[in-house]
C-alpha cells in the first residue's frame, strides 16, 4: 500500500498516511484535526544524468535483488 504526503494548511505539519490508490475518504491533519490539507508531490531525481549529452549522460538504476529486477529501484 502506498504512502502519502500531507502538509495541512492550518498547523503546517507534513505528515505520511499509508492508504490505498483507490481511497477517497478525506484526509485530516494527524496533530491538529483539520481537514484542511493538500497532497505533496514530490520529483523524481535522475541519478547518474549529466548535462553534456553523450553516453555518459544516461541515468543509471539500482540493479541489485527486488520485486521486479531492480530497474525501479523498489
Amino acid at each position: 500500500m502506498p504512502a502519502y504526503t500531507y502538509e495541512c494548511e492550518k498547523c503546517g505539519d507534513v505528515f505520511d498516511i499509508r492508504r490505498s490508490m483507490t481511497d477517497e475518504s478525506p484526509v485530516v491533519c494527524t496533530s491538529c484535526r483539520s481537514n484542511r490539507v493538500r497532497r505533496v508531490y514530490h520529483a523524481l531525481a535522475m541519478v547518474g544524468a549529466s548535462s553534456s549529452g553523450g553516453a555518459e549522460s544516461q541515468p543509471t538504476y539500482n540493479a541489485g535483488p527486488s520485486c521486479c529486477g531492480g530497474a525501479c529501484g523498489c
